[in-house]
């Protein structure tokens, strides 16, 4: 583990480049309204010109609409461009490539829908996608190397192996990774006594896993024996009774940050709750729509990927802006960012499973993908095929017993849609709690 962890640590941390970054995203928190008008347009001008004269998509596109760079100047032009949607994306993945460049990294993600992306990242934007967590992270109380703990989708050990330990140690960071995997009242008091040996300055990770293991000192009536100086949380949308339920039984804030997996956007909250949109990694927008005067979809345009640049990208969630009447366009202030909001998944021996999307990342023929649980222990993965390309079944159920149990009952159900919900949100995750 620590091992690895060295490998990422000097991908992610090391070089000029990064500290640069990390310097040019603490002074940017002073930046005026002005200031951050200038350096966006800058910036978006020139990735604009950029798209115009390297990207096959974009070489198409403004052909089609009619446009060159120098249409597109300041932010508030952005909106001459069109939106880009996922399934575009996905169908023409190669035209947004810059024909004969190397990335960096290459970042797998299979989205809010469960549909496979591939996305071509350079090293500036890895970096700075680095550098805007530990920028976060600092702000908030805890510095970088401090003792974090972290409850994410991460495997440490096979889901169906319930032996302790059930955490292992990246040295390289400081860090303690906790399956979220094998946490249940009978595993609790091994968690519990190792979190209280560890002393974790931060609690770092998923709400709902987060949130399950604040629920279990309840259930016990027992009390955490470190005081961290903040919970920070991502990639599930916080829910106030999540929130309202970790600070009590911590003792300290918690910071959400909504960050994407394209790298377009990094949002994280202030000190009031609000989250700010960082304006060197992107241009967030907010897209009213016709029945709300403050919510609207949320689309992101980068400003440092060449390599597979996003323009207007629509990141399938909405948002709701703090002040209505304010900008939509560029960092607008966002009370809440709505979606990514998953139902657990129940083991036979009641372990709660959230973020469960894992599952999907690597397996082909796959255009959208719920998993549906009416029972502990069981639950049906529903599919819309992407074309005739065969889907490895059994991959998917290893991939879900893996996070699971070993003897998970699992149906695959193969229909043509998919049907959102009544705000037209999709759920990767439904489960109608039941008695087995």
């Amino acid at each position: 583990m620590s091992a690895y962890g060295y490998r990422l640590y000097h991908k992610r941390y090391s070089g000029p480049l990064y500290h640069e970054l990390l310097e040019q995203v603490r002074r940017c928190r002073s930046w005026s309204p002005a200031e951050i008008e200038a350096h966006q347009s800058e910036r978006l001008h020139q990735m604009v010109k950029h798209c115009r004269s390297n990207i096959p998509y974009y070489q198409q596109q403004f052909a089609e609409y009619g446009l060159h760079e120098n249409d597109i100047t300041t932010t508030e032009h952005i909106t001459r461009l069109p939106v880009l949607g996922k399934q575009t994306l996905r169908e023409h993945s190669p035209l947004f490539k810059q024909p004969g460049a190397k990335p960096f990294m290459l970042q797998h993600t299979s989205g809010s829908t469960g549909t496979p992306l591939a996305l071509m990242v350079n090293e500036e934007t890895y970096k700075l996608a680095m550098a805007l967590l530990v920028a976060h992270e600092e702000y908030h109380g805890v510095p970088f190397g401090a003792k974090r703990a972290t409850f994410a989708g991460r495997m440490v050990q096979p889901a169906s192996n319930m032996t302790p330990p059930f955490a292992r140690m990246n040295r390289a960071e400081n860090q303690k990774l906790f399956s979220s995997y094998h946490l249940n009242s009978r595993t609790f008091p091994w968690y519990r006594a190792e979190l209280d040996r560890f002393q974790p300055a931060e609690l770092i990770g998923y709400p709902s896993a987060i949130c399950e293991l604040a629920s279990h000192y309840l259930k016990s009536n027992s009390k955490p024996g470190f005081q961290p100086r903040s919970v920070i949380t991502n990639s599930e949308t916080l829910l106030l009774w999540q929130r309202e339920r970790i600070e009590s039984v911590f003792g300290c804030p918690i910071y959400d940050y909504y960050g994407t997996a394209e790298y377009v956007m990094f949002a994280g909250q202030d000190k009031t709750g609000l989250y700010q949109p960082n304006p060197i990694i992107g241009i967030t927008e907010v897209e009213i729509s016709p029945d709300s005067d403050d919510t609207g979809r949320l689309l992101a345009t980068t400003l440092t990927n060449k390599q597979m640049p996003l323009l207007r990208y629509d990141l399938g969630d909405t948002a709701t802006l703090m002040n209505a009447s304010g900008t939509t366009i560029g960092t607008p202030a966002l009370k809440s960012i709505n979606g990514r909001i998953d139902d657990y998944i129940e083991t036979s021996d009641g372990r709660l499973i959230g973020r469960i999307d894992h599952i999907f990342k690597g397996v082909a023929g796959i255009k959208e993908a719920q998993v549906r649980q009416n029972f502990p222990g069981k639950a049906t993965i529903v599919i819309v095929k992407n074309g005739i390309e065969a889907i490895s079944e059994d991959r998917l159920k290893r991939n879900l017993r893996e996070r699971t149990e070993e003897g998970f009952q699992i149906e695959i159900r193969y229909e043509d849609s998919i049907v959102r919900g009544n705000n037209g949100k999709f759920r990767s995750v439904i489960r109608t709690k039941k008695n087995s």
